[in-house]
């Protein structure tokens, strides 16, 4: 003890007004740690002089305060005996000119289970848009085709004040909205519709950000409008624009090129290889306003795509069976299809009094498809022996409707917090389609002589209908303050209908007549009945939460076709506990608890299913059991306020007893015959651990970050009618890093290796460690008379394996060089390299289990474009004047 004294530091100085120097009494000094937490405070004597002593080595956060002043703050280092500040001047704030606001910003918070980040705390680039913003943020990333990840999960929804921005594509929220416009972005997990509903807690989590505007940002006009024009007659068009008006928000999109099947084809820093011909045509609008005296809250939004591909491939695929046996595949295909697709959505929250709330939900879609396929493939035993050869050329046209509607009310019923919900859901799809089926089949027999061949030339009439129905009443109780009670029952129903009449078509005599083998007349029926228990504890540092619902399953199925009638019942339990404890202002552990069980299917349950073709055939099992499966889930994050550094940590666990998997069996003339059954002696399980950490380097102009991941699976299945145990396991690590100022270069990098161990217990001669690599790059060069150069580059390594001995290396470049135009940089003029070296390799590989395959496709990969791009803004984010 007293050598801790002997050896603390201690920090003096003296507090002066910035206009006189005369000294401020009773001035506050205090010293924050890195958790924002206070660890040492004192005040100024009559002579302005303080001394903090007995401090511990370390990083603070140096604070002075002092009425009616500004509030000075600084990062201070303890690390020598004593420091002596000095004097130290404080400005009064009548003394500050009045345009000046002096604002104490945190970069970020932690708020429960929300991490917000203050938008202001990190720059971006002029017009720079959300998805610039958000790969400025520690512990999130964006992937050059968009997609958003945030401490290591993916994100699913992104929220424009809470509300729904164009929802069924959260790309374009964060590729049209202004990065200036923000103020806070926040993040979390949000819980199912169901779940936020009801109540009732079902374990399923979304990871959600919530994009929060500056006030003067929820006013204004502002979008995006480009045309490009390319080699090979390439080209893109796309608009965006955008009216808010406090309550009222107003967008419209559109794209139409023939790059990809999606928006903005010509972004730089996009892969854009362009797979076959594609053609797309997209359009949407979303409203949302509020009306009877901001009662009632609206929010919908309708979208109209229209995508079209023909394309060219080819493949190998390498199956491995038992005793050294082997089956290798080669195909060729190539294909045509054209798909259309209307898309509306709609939310209805109604205030109906002070203690009656009404929620409506009203999703519809209508659509046609049609497609054409021509392929050939041929299949070898063993490396020399023909097995079967296969011929075919299909068609199909088909049309699909579905409408979806949810109805929530919930009413408080008295003072101390009782409340009641009532719920009510409702679905119907309805799918009809035509298919014209010429299939040619020839086997071998095990010497590779031709023994017979299979025709089937048919036209197959298929109509599918779902009708489902659910209703749950949920009574929440306060037991005490910090624990509340909720109790429910829910009950619903669901009807499925499949017939598929199959019609063989006689060349010569144009008759047709049902093959019972292909077709079916299938009717599925099943009824659910639960009780739920939720209970909820909250205090200011925990929040737990234990949710358990019971349910009685039956259902039966029956298909005239096949003189096939079955039913079966099954109880089913999920349990779901979840525990958020705040250690302190800047950290935060969750755990979270899932077990459930999942009944079979009916697919899994039908004994006979109608082959898809002579060379697969799929059986049910009607003595399947239910699964039972267990997770755990875990997550820590941490910042510091001196650093502006932000920690996360994540890791789950998943077993699977009695796992349902897939059985299938390869006979000599290589058709495949698959089923489904039970693990009954062995538990699949599998694990993840993901960890990140991100902070400013070289004065707050680069965030910085390495990241690392560990997965292993331990899963057994059948090879051949054979039970394997397959162990698989992935380890990763890389690095980040984001400069976004617009000086000089801006760039965003990220760097990654990894290694892949795969071990099988059937055939330990095919296991295999394999390395992999990637390095992605985007650098920004602002170059003189408001010219810039984009250079994207991409590499990519994967190692070789026991059935593939070459490794794939990929590699390309993109560049782009601007010119800016108007007075305020808001016309923008770009040429476009894709792949300058055209270096591209398109070859692709993947495995499952004894499966390994390698493909081909036609694609474009050199290319280049001319185009021109408007940002128009007016108000958006702006200050008013007055």
């Amino acid at each position: 003890m007293i050598s801790h004294y002997l050896f603390a530091q201690s920090v003096q100085g003296v507090i002066v007004d910035e206009a006189d120097q005369k000294p401020l009494e009773n001035a506050s000094i205090v010293l924050l740690d890195t958790d924002s937490i206070m660890r040492y405070f004192t005040r100024a004597d009559p002579n302005g002089k303080f001394s903090l002593e007995k401090i511990e080595k370390g990083e603070y956060l140096f604070l002075v305060t002092y009425p009616k002043f500004e509030i000075l703050s600084q990062p201070l280092e303890i690390k020598n005996d004593h420091i002596d500040l000095k004097s130290i001047s404080l400005n009064s704030q009548s003394n500050l000119l009045e345009e000046v606001v002096i604002n104490q910003k945190i970069p970020i918070k932690i708020k429960g289970d929300t991490i917000e980040y203050d938008a202001g705390s990190f720059e971006t680039e002029k017009n720079a848009k959300l998805e610039d913003l958000l790969r400025r943020l520690p512990g999130l990333t964006v992937s050059a085709s968009g997609e958003i990840t945030a401490q290591g999960k993916n994100v699913s929804k992104v929220l424009i004040d809470g509300e729904e921005f164009f929802g069924y594509d959260p790309k374009i929220a964060i590729r049209n909205v202004r990065a200036d416009a923000v103020d806070k972005v926040q993040v979390y997990e949000r819980k199912s519709d169901e779940a936020e509903l009801t109540g009732i807690d079902d374990g399923e989590r979304y990871q959600t950000v919530n994009v929060v505007l500056k006030e003067e940002a929820r006013q204004g006009i502002f979008g995006n409008a480009n045309a490009s024009l390319g080699t090979e007659s390439l080209f893109d068009a796309n608009i965006f624009a955008a009216k808010f008006n406090r309550s009222e928000r107003l967008a419209f999109t559109g794209n139409w090129n023939n790059m990809t099947n999606g928006g903005d084809a010509s972004r730089i820093r996009m892969n854009n290889q362009i797979v076959g011909r594609p053609t797309h045509k997209s359009g949407g609008l979303n409203y949302e306003n509020n009306f009877l005296d901001r009662k009632l809250h609206l929010t919908s939004s309708y979208n109209f795509l229209n995508n079209g591909m023909a394309n060219e491939s080819s493949s190998y695929n390498m199956r491995i069976l038992n005793d050294n046996h082997t089956q290798e595949t080669t195909r060729e295909s190539d294909s045509e299809s054209d798909s259309k697709q209307h898309t509306l959505r709609s939310r209805i929250r109604y205030r109906i009094d002070s203690v009656s709330n009404l929620n409506i939900q009203l999703n519809g879609g209508k659509g046609q498809q049609t497609s054409a396929n021509n392929s050939k493939s041929t299949t070898i035993r063993n490396g020399t022996v023909i097995a079967n050869e296969f011929e075919s050329r299909n068609s199909s046209k088909s049309d699909k409707e579905d409408l979806d509607m949810k109805v929530d009310y919930r009413r408080r019923l008295h003072k101390n917090g009782r409340s009641l919900n009532l719920h009510l859901n409702t679905r119907i799809d309805n799918t009809t389609s035509t298919n014209q089926v010429n299939e040619q089949t020839n086997l071998y027999d095990s010497l590779g002589v031709f023994e017979r061949d299979v025709s089937v030339h048919q036209t197959r009439l298929v109509e599918n209908t779902n009708n489902g129905m659910g209703v749950s009443f949920n009574l929440s109780e306060p037991i005490t303050r910090q624990l509340n009670a909720t109790l429910g029952y829910s009950f619903n129903t669901n009807s499925r209908t499949g017939l598929t009449n199959a019609y063989d078509i006689d060349s010569h005599t144009t008759d047709m007549t049902l093959d019972s083998l292909y077709s079916k007349n299938e009717k599925n029926h099943s009824r659910n009945n639960g009780v739920d228990l939720s209970l909820n504890f909250n205090t200011e540092k925990f929040n737990i939460n234990v949710t358990n619902r019971m349910t009685h399953r039956y259902q039966e199925l029956a298909d005239s076709y096949r003189d096939v009638e079955l039913s079966r019942s099954f109880w089913q339990n999920n349990l779901n506990a979840n525990v958020s404890y705040r250690i302190s202002n800047n950290k935060n552990l969750t755990i979270r608890y899932q077990n459930n069980t999942n009944v079979p299917s009916f697919t899994q349950l039908q004994p006979i299913q109608p082959p898809t073709n002579e060379l697969y055939r799929q059986l049910g099992n009607p003595d399947l059991k239910r699964e039972t499966n267990n997770n755990i889930n875990f997550n820590f994050n941490k910042f510091s306020l001196l650093k502006a550094s932000s920690f996360n940590i994540n890791a789950m666990s998943g077993f699977t007893k009695n796992a349902i998997v897939n059985r299938s069996i390869i006979d000599e003339e290589g058709r495949t015959t698959t089923s489904f059954v039970n693990i009954q002696d062995h538990i699949n399980w599998n694990g993840r651990v993901h960890a990140n950490y991100t902070r400013p380097i070289l004065n707050g102009i680069v965030q910085f970050g390495p990241f690392t991941s560990l997965q292993y699976a331990n899963n057994y299945e059948y090879v051949n009618g054979e039970l394997n145990r397959s162990n698989n396991t992935n380890a990763n690590a890389g690095i980040s890093a984001n400069k976004e100022d617009s000086k000089n270069v801006n760039f965003n990098l990220n760097l990654s290796i990894g290694v892949n161990n795969e071990v099988n217990s059937l055939r330990e001669d095919l296991n295999n460690t394999a390395f992999r690599s990637a390095a992605n790059a985007d650098l920004k060069y602002f170059l003189p008379f408001k010219f810039s150069l984009t250079q994207v580059l991409h590499y990519g390594y994967t190692g070789k394996s026991k059935v593939f001995p070459e490794p794939i290396t990929q590699f390309y470049m993109n560049l782009e060089l601007t010119r800016k135009l108007l007075q305020d940089e808001s016309l923008l003029l770009s040429v476009k390299a894709f792949d300058v070296f055209n270096s591209f390799n398109n070859t692709n590989r993947s495995f499952n289990d004894n499966s390994f395959s390698e493909s081909q496709q036609l694609m474009l990969t050199q290319y280049f474009m001319l185009g021109l791009k408007w940002d128009f803004n007016k108000n958006l984010g702006k200050k008013s004047e007055s």
